[in-house]
């Protein structure tokens, strides 16, 4: 790296944490609320050395499994050691996403080159959605730097000629992603599928990396699903949530409202009230029975389950508003979970989209162009399992969930090309000033 090139880096990250302190000294009167109450809640029960509460979705109480430890005991060290500080937190989560910003770059430079990763790494140091991330005490800000540090193992291996160092790194993270959001399911399908490497043959040497990324990212997580084997005398491999979640969405009440798949709290919809109010009951037995009756619904209702997945789409995206609602099918708008959308995440979004389309175009040109000609920069198309993980995020959330903050594990793959389009139109604008008058 030259001296330019790193200057440059250092004054991107420079801008990334700024920013990230800034909007959180801007929002000094904050109070978590729903997801982030939640997470605030258990990590002061961690800090003081009761480790988790008891379930706050049961009128009886009892163990809980509903989130996965890894951010709540993140955030539990970090008040242990500042005395309860939401504060801290917060410039912990900053901290996190100046990680990210690094990440991006790292990853831009070992498949586009630096100016690409350096473009990918400014992007993403000023891209609304990622710096207000840093006000809230979400999982999400922990769930980024994992899932980037998985790929950009996978990517080393691939460069190393198959050192499995890396691989038992990228297993690693993709453990503790799966602890800290159910979302990390992609992760676990395509990190091996990056570690498989041309001529694929399905040979034990060759399926050696693949197996100890799962072997390690098994490892990290045994230790959580014991103990929720103890506390459920069952087996939960990491959370109670995916029942709640699903049949939020997929319910009769949901389904007659209109609402086009709005996720609604199960404890409202009256179907399933009595059941959070049942005596010797606990959240294992309600997460199977919610499973159980969400996959039944969504089986005989084959269209609304299409619906639900084009809106979410629409709802990630900042299409539309609504993705959660009360009782009544109203929309929420509370922050983090509703339709409160501040202008500068949406306009932030629709810039990059714009730009991403433009890296498309580039790739796609690069490719019709062919390599060497000398008419142009050549951007690559990238290891198939790197597209991977946002297309199958995507589908995996979208068909239960619509948050935009759901769309946020996609949002560095987004800004890649967006990096890309940039660099493109760099390269036209320069083509076109050199030409002759």
């Amino acid at each position: 790296m030259t001296d330019r090139s790193r200057l440059a880096l250092v004054a991107i990250l420079v801008l990334a944490a700024l920013l990230r302190v800034a909007v959180i000294a801007a929002d000094g009167s904050y109070s978590p609320q729903n997801d982030a109450f939640e997470y605030d809640y258990y990590a002061h029960s961690i800090a003081a050395g009761d480790g988790y509460p008891e379930s706050g979705y049961l009128r009886q109480g009892g163990a809980t499994a509903i989130r996965g430890p890894g951010y709540p005991y993140l955030l539990g060290g970090v008040y242990a050691t500042s005395g309860d500080s939401r504060a801290a937190g917060r410039l912990a989560g900053a901290a996190l996403g100046v990680l990210a910003v690094f990440l991006i770059y790292l990853i831009g430079r070992r498949i586009w080159g630096r100016r690409v990763g350096l473009i990918a790494a400014a992007l993403a140091a000023v891209f609304p959605p990622l710096v207000l991330l840093s006000r809230e005490l979400w999982s999400e800000t922990l769930f980024l730097p994992l899932e980037l540090g998985a790929v950009l193992c996978a990517l080393e291996f691939r460069r190393s000629g198959g050192a499995l160092r890396w691989a038992a790194a990228a297993g690693a993270l993709c453990g503790l992603a799966l602890l800290t959001r159910n979302t990390a399911a992609p992760l676990l399908v395509c990190i091996p599928l990056g570690m498989l490497v041309a001529p694929v043959r399905l040979t034990l040497a060759n399926l050696r990396a693949p197996l100890l990324v799962l072997a390690v990212a098994a490892l990290v997580v045994v230790p959580w699903t014991v103990r929720n084997a103890a506390e459920f005398d069952r087996l939960v491999p990491v959370t109670t949530s995916a029942g709640i979640t699903a049949a939020g969405v997929y319910n009769p009440a949901s389904f007659d409202s209109g609402t086009h798949g709005a996720w609604r709290t199960p404890q409202a919809i009256p179907r399933f009230t009595p059941l959070f109010e049942t005596p010797g009951i606990d959240e294992s037995e309600v997460d199977d029975t919610l499973r159980r009756e969400a996959r039944d619904f969504a089986w005989e209702h084959p269209g609304y389950v299409a619906e639900v997945f084009v809106w979410n789409l629409a709802r990630m995206f900042e299409l539309s508003g609504g993705s959660v609602v009360d009782r009544n099918g109203d929309p929420v708008t509370e922050r983090g979970i509703g339709s409160a959308t501040p202008a500068a995440e949406r306009a932030g979004l629709l810039l990059a989209l714009a730009l991403a389309a433009c890296g498309v175009a580039a790739i796609v040109t690069s490719r019709q162009r062919g390599r060497g000609r000398g008419d142009g920069a050549f951007f690559p198309t990238g290891p198939l399992f790197l597209w991977l993980i946002p297309v199958l995020t995507l589908v995996a959330t979208a068909l239960l969930n619509g948050l935009p903050r759901d769309r946020l594990p996609v949002d560095a793959f987004l800004l890649l090309l967006a990096a890309i389009g940039v660099a493109w139109l760099l390269d036209l604008a320069g083509r076109r000033e050199g030409q002759p008058a």
